[in-house]
This record gives structure tokens, sequence and C-alpha cells, in this order.
């Protein structure tokens, strides 16, 4: 079985590191703990990254052929505008000389693309995962592309989403612009598929009072709020640092620990009293609190989005609204709340288990097709 991969990227270029895309290690963790990703064989488009700082010198499967997409003109690594920049004439060249049992897109703004690129080669069903969304709750501007995101994965036969919290969310925007028909095919083809971890390491120790913020920078992460609230309480006291993967903080209480070796980022994550997510608006899952809870960092979370789903209900560290965020992070600092063993979410979230919800016989295997006609 042969696969197309329509990528996602949104981590490269100047000072980001592809090697810690979000889709990239979905894609991984995918080909590491599936039948399928380690028997298929996958095609997998890169940006040139002779035009961008950052290689894929992590990505080394054999049964995964990298093809460069964009060697004359670049790929935009501005998230907004890579997801209108679809280069067609790699697609329509890679879709009329080469076949594919299955094209699986991790981005529905170019999918409707791709169908008209290989028109003359139609056979090949389409499954999606989708990983963001242009809405307002997340930040997005007001001309964007989410008109093209929904007719994108009304393209498919399945899309897979990290979260019922975040398909909610996405049917809600959605039926603000397209007839009720629509919908209900979204409603249809949209399916929680859960992310997950790759271990469930229960702490080894760690820093006294360090607190970790390994999120991207942005309005709806709350980076902006959460050093405020840092800043204030540093003038209160000095005696605690935040583990960061901002490189260019520059706080007198921030230590940088974002490495390009993903091994030595998780042993330096590792080491964090606790983390915490400081989400607005919109958090539809946290790769990066996954990657906490995996090696034993509990995080002070939303009770909200997608966390009750993703940690439990009764999960200990939920907090509502900011004053009771600082309060909480205090009182961890200080050992009046005790660090809690978050082994057991970790070991709910390996993705032994969070693959169970993709169905992968029924969303792929049955899905691929396996005769073609030729045109």
């Amino acid at each position: 079985m042969r696969v197309l991969i329509i990528p996602n990227y949104t981590n490269f270029g100047n000072n980001k590191d592809i090697n810690r895309d979000s889709f990239l290690l979905v894609f991984k963790s995918f080909l590491d703990n599936t039948e399928i990703g380690k028997a298929w064989e996958f095609v997998l488009p890169v940006p040139d990254l002779n035009n961008y700082p950052g290689i894929i010198n992590q990505f080394d499967y054999p049964n995964v052929k990298i093809r460069v997409m964009d060697e004359h003109y670049g790929l935009d690594p501005f998230p907004p505008k890579m997801r209108v920049d679809y280069k067609h004439k790699f697609f329509d060249n890679i879709l009329q000389n080469e076949r594919f049992n299955l094209i699986w897109s991790h981005l529905p703004e170019w999918t409707r693309e791709v169908k008209i690129s290989r028109i003359y080669s139609v056979n090949q069903p389409i499954v999606g995962y989708c990983h963001w969304w242009e809405i307002p709750q997340n930040g997005a501007r007001t001309d964007n592309s989410f008109w093209r995101n929904v007719r994108g994965m009304l393209d498919m036969k399945v899309c897979g989403v990290n979260s019922n919290w975040v398909k909610q969310q996405v049917l809600k925007e959605a039926s603000k612009d397209f007839d009720k028909k629509y919908i209900e095919q979204l409603d249809k083809i949209i399916q929680p598929w859960y992310l997950g971890c790759d271990s469930a390491t229960p702490s080894d120790g760690y820093d006294e009072k360090t607190i970790v913020f390994n999120h991207r920078e942005g309005v709806y992460t709350g980076s902006k709020w959460f050093f405020e609230t840092m800043d204030a309480l540093w003038k209160e006291r000095q005696d605690f640092k935040v583990y960061t993967t901002l490189r260019d903080m520059g706080k007198p209480y921030t230590k940088y620990i974002g490495a390009p070796d993903r091994k030595v980022y998780l042993k330096q994550l590792s080491k964090a009293h606790f983390g915490v997510g400081c989400f607005q608006g919109y958090s539809a899952w946290s790769m990066s609190a996954t990657d906490g809870f995996s090696v034993g960092v509990p995080y002070l979370l939303p009770n909200g989005f997608c966390y009750p789903e993703m940690v439990g209900k009764d999960y200990s560290l939920f907090y509502n609204g900011k004053k009771e965020f600082k309060d909480m992070i205090v009182k961890l600092l200080d050992g009046d709340i005790k660090r809690p063993d978050v082994t057991h979410i970790a070991e709910s979230l390996l993705w032994e288990n969070q693959l169970k919800s993709w169905n992968i016989e029924n969303n792929f295997v049955k899905i691929a097709r396996t005769q073609f006609r030729d045109n």
C-alpha cells in the first residue's frame, strides 16, 4: 500500500526546528505505533530546507520517501500564508506519475486543490487529520482560510480531530456560514482521534520551585498573561524558575530548555516541579502537556476546553480564572499543594491506548483503494 501525505508544517523557518513540528510528531507516532505505519509506504512532501534554517535530521524511516515540494520558490513559513500556499506543480506531477492507494491529508485547506490536481487520476480515497482551524477563539484574523478548511474536510471520507470538544467548536463555527446539510455531513466525517504520548515514566526527582511553560507563544496559549503574572510574582519573591521552550524570553527567572534532540528536551522537561497551561478562549489539546505528563510532570490546567476530556473531570490541578491560577502556583511553590503523581494519566494517554479511537481498520485499511481503473 502506498500513501501520499498532504503535510501541515507550522514550525519551520528562522529559529524554528522542524523536528519539533506537531504534525511531524503525530506522524512519527503513527508510524511507530501502528502495524500499517511500519508496513505501508508513505510519501512525505517536505519544504526545501536549503531555503530555511532547520533540518529533518531525525526523520529516518525506511518506508517513508521524502520529496522536496518547493525547491524553486519556497514554502511560506507563516502558518496563515502556508495554508493557502498550495504547491500545485509538485502535486500535479506526483499524482499524474505515481499511483497511491490512499491520500492522507493533514491540511484540509489544500485538499480541494489536490482533488483538482488529480483530475486525470481520481482513484485515491482521501482521509484526513486536522490539527488547526482559523477561528476567532484561537486568534484568527478576520480574513482567514476557515471556509477552505471546511470545504476540504467535506472532500474526505473521514477526518480525525484531537478531541470531541474541538469537533463541537468546528461544527458551531461552520453552522454560521454553511447549510444544515453540510453540517450534518461534517458531523459524520469528523471523528475524535485522541493524541498520545510515547512513555509513562514516573517522576525521578525534580528541581524544587520550577515551573515549565513549554507551549508556543501566542494569544490562545496565554503566553503574554502568564509571563506578566510571573513578572508580578518575581517582584514579590525571587525563589522560583520558569523553564521554557521560548528561546528569547530573557527574564531573570527563565531558563531555556528547548533542544533539537527530543530525548534531551524530555529529560530537561522531567526536572520541572510542575507545568502550566494558560490557554484562553481555545484549547483543543496540548501536546506540550502530554509531553510533561509522559515524564511525570503534573500540569496546572484550566477547568474547561478539552481538559476534562483529556485528563478526567476529577483532576486535582484544575483552576478557574487568573486569580485562582496565581493562588495555586503560590501554593504549589510553597508545598501547600502537594505535587501529584500523574503516572496513571500518562498511562491512559499512551499511544497504544489512544489509537483505539482512530479505528485503523475501518478508517485506513478498509478505505484504501486496492484496485484501480486506468483513465
